[in-house]
């Protein structure tokens, strides 16, 4: 089951599918930015902020909507983590479009 929160946390039942929809709004206006088929969005999962590699590293373009993938989280430690997304738009411009925030992996009791 996923579960997102007003402060971007999120929660994800471990090996679970989940589509992620992000919503990119523009600082200047507040309007929606819409992303264009040049563009790429990279969500990124890490035990800690400092850690040198992502433990679930997801990137898509043209498209606002990670599929996450019950491989992606099936061997990871039931617990907390830190996830941020990162925008690159077709230009190279790069935006933090979520700062780091809380991805937690629930308990499952079905497993395969």
């Amino acid at each position: 089951m996923l579960k997102v929160f007003d402060d971007n946390s999120v929660e994800l039942t471990r090996g679970d599918t989940a589509r992620l929809k992000v919503t990119v709004t523009n600082d200047n206006d507040g309007e929606e930015y819409t992303v264009q088929s040049g563009d790429t969005l990279t969500l990124s999962i890490k035990k800690k902020t400092k850690d040198s590699e992502a433990l679930v590293a997801k990137t898509i373009k043209g498209s606002s909507i990670f599929h996450i993938e019950p491989k992606d989280t099936s061997g990871l430690p039931f617990g907390s983590y830190v996830y941020d997304v990162e925008l690159t738009t077709a230009e190279g411009d790069v935006y933090t479009v979520i700062t780091p925030s809380n991805f937690k992996i629930t308990e499952e009791v079905t497993t395969r």
